[in-house]
């Protein structure tokens, strides 16, 4: 049996909370936000899926967990500059840092040789 490193496990828990945080997008965005809030949800689902990938070492799980991150921090980046309010602009901050650690943790040298 393998062991899981630890940046591993830290980037697993954090996509597994920064994407059910997405699954409550429709509580958070307003209702104008329209199709861009079935796209965060599926980005949501996407993101457990592949959370559970990174906890159980599967290979495939780190690509999906590439792809969601990049698809999650262009979902998130316009917000830095056109969110209305201080609230939106510090969430969508929170989205482009929280997902590029997770990609930054899952690329780690250390992380990759457990996937070998």
């Amino acid at each position: 049996m393998r062991t899981r490193p630890q940046p591993v496990t830290i980037a697993a828990i954090l996509l597994a909370l920064l994407s059910l945080a997405n699954l409550l997008a429709p509580l958070i965005l307003p209702a104008e936000a329209g199709s861009v809030v079935y796209l965060i949800i599926v980005l949501g689902v996407l993101g457990l899926v592949a959370a559970g990938g990174l906890w159980m070492l599967k290979r495939g799980a780190l690509w999906l967990t590439i792809v969601v991150s990049v698809l999650n921090i262009l979902a998130a980046a316009p917000g830095l500059v056109f969110a209305p309010d201080l609230t939106g602009r510090v969430l969508a901050m929170i989205g482009v840092v929280g997902f590029a650690v997770v990609i930054l943790l899952a690329v780690l040298p250390v992380s990759r040789r457990a996937y070998t």
